[in-house]
């Protein structure tokens, strides 16, 4: 218990380090990139206010504009209150850092209600993992939403996963009330980024009907207010010019670049296939990823099960889509709960290196810079960035370490269905 416990915090601690260590080279090095995205969100809030385009605004001297859903901009409204965009973007900062907390209590009491020891220090951690880890930090420096988004995905899941382990000894009301709010809060993520939605693969093989219908309630009520509120044309303007764009299917013709800091599987296949339709290397990755899943969903029968399979499933969502990188982040509740609920074996030795490596995030490009920031040599700074560049073409440590972990998952499942009968396992 105390091994695993420690691995754990391996991956949890070296997170946070580097997650500090890039704030402290975003203060020294970029401080232009504090509240670069919130400014966008401030100038975009101030259009809609005054009844103008905010799809088509930007801040002086920046090529952003805003992403997300139109009734999105509201929750920016209090932004235009103050001139600046310091004073909202500071509010932000200090609820991204309230939500984090929350969401560290709910998955540290989620994994104590496994049975495992979580104390004082595992709670920092997990906080620390939430809020300035090397996924999450470059968020907090932006001034992205993601990490209000993360919080209520992790409490939706959380919640979720306890409906279902809890002995049924509450009245048929308060579950259906759980099951709803749950399947509110992961309509939340799913609707402003899109591609949590993925976990409704998870929702549907649990049969969580209650969650979904709450979930896609709660998607068409959003999508109601915005359509009523701002008219059909800037709905479209948001599908056409934000949702569409976001394919970026030119970035992958003649093989993505290296400098491009996204994590997806198509980045491999756009190299080993430079000339095919870019089209199919989203084929190509679902046809890889499918087998995986259909695997791991194929009859669970224990609770570490379930978790094995869900996180597969948001791994698999992070893959599939061309993602930020920013966006492992999203992969949280699963990968804290999995880093000490996996039985010591292959499965868990192939999960906690991917986990280790995964908490690299960083593409080429940052690589690069980070050369010419240390204390090394120009020809050894050549040296490295051109011994990287072939490894880092096709893939970066978050796209090798996620994919350890899709192994170490299966992994988990095989050596689970070798073990002698006498062994018991854990029950749902």
């Amino acid at each position: 218990m105390q091994r695993e416990r420690r691995a754990a915090l391996a991956v949890l601690a070296s997170a946070v380090a580097l997650g500090v260590l890039t704030l402290a080279h975003y203060a020294l090095n970029r401080p232009g990139s504090f509240g670069i995205d919130y400014e966008v969100y401030h100038v975009a809030a101030r259009a809609a206010r005054d009844g103008a385009d905010f799809y088509a605004v930007s801040p002086d001297g920046s090529q952003f504009r805003y992403l997300y859903p139109p009734v999105t901009v509201f929750a920016f409204f209090p932004s235009t209150f103050a001139d600046s965009w310091w004073p909202g973007f500071l509010l932000l900062t200090t609820l991204s850092l309230a939500a984090s907390a929350v969401a560290a209590r709910e998955l540290c009491r989620y994994v104590a209600g496994l049975g495992y020891d979580t104390g004082r220090l595992d709670a920092a951690f997990v906080f620390g993992f939430l809020a300035v880890s090397s996924h999450s930090a470059p968020s907090l420096a932006y001034g992205q939403v993601n990490h209000l988004l993360v919080a209520a995905f992790v409490v939706g899941l959380v919640r979720l996963a306890e409906d279902r382990d809890q002995n049924r000894d509450r009245n048929r009301g308060q579950d259906r009330d759980r099951q709803s709010r749950a399947g509110a809060l992961l309509a939340l993520p799913a609707f402003v980024k899109l591609f949590p939605g993925a976990v409704g693969l998870y929702l549907l093989r649990r049969r969580e009907w209650r969650a979904i219908a709450a979930a896609v309630g709660t998607a068409i009520a959003l999508t109601a207010v915005g359509v009523l509120t701002f008219g059909v044309d800037t709905y479209r303007t948001y599908v056409v010019d934000a949702v569409l764009a976001r394919r970026d299917v030119d970035a992958f013709v003649g093989g993505l670049s290296p400098s491009q800091a996204v994590v997806t599987l198509r980045r491999p296949l756009s190299v080993a296939f430079p000339g095919v339709d870019p089209t199919w290397y989203a084929v190509g990755a679902a046809a890889l990823l499918a087998p995986v899943l259909a695997a791991l969903y194929w009859r669970p029968d224990s609770r570490t099960d379930w978790h094995v399979a869900l996180h597969a499933t948001l791994v698999a969502m992070l893959l599939w889509f061309p993602s930020l990188l920013v966006y492992y982040a999203y992969l949280t509740p699963t990968l804290v709960v999995c880093c000490y609920d996996l039985p010591a074996g292959r499965g868990r030795s192939l999960f906690i290196a991917g986990a280790l490596l995964a908490n690299l995030s960083v593409s080429y490009r940052g690589v690069s810079e980070a050369l010419r920031t240390l204390p090394v040599s120009a020809g050894s700074a050549d040296f490295l960035r051109e011994l990287l560049r072939p490894v880092m073409t096709v893939g970066t440590p978050v796209l090798y370490g996620c994919l350890l972990m899709l192994a170490g998952c299966v992994m988990y499942r095989v050596d689970v269905g070798t073990l002698p009968r006498s062994i018991p396992r854990r029950t749902q």
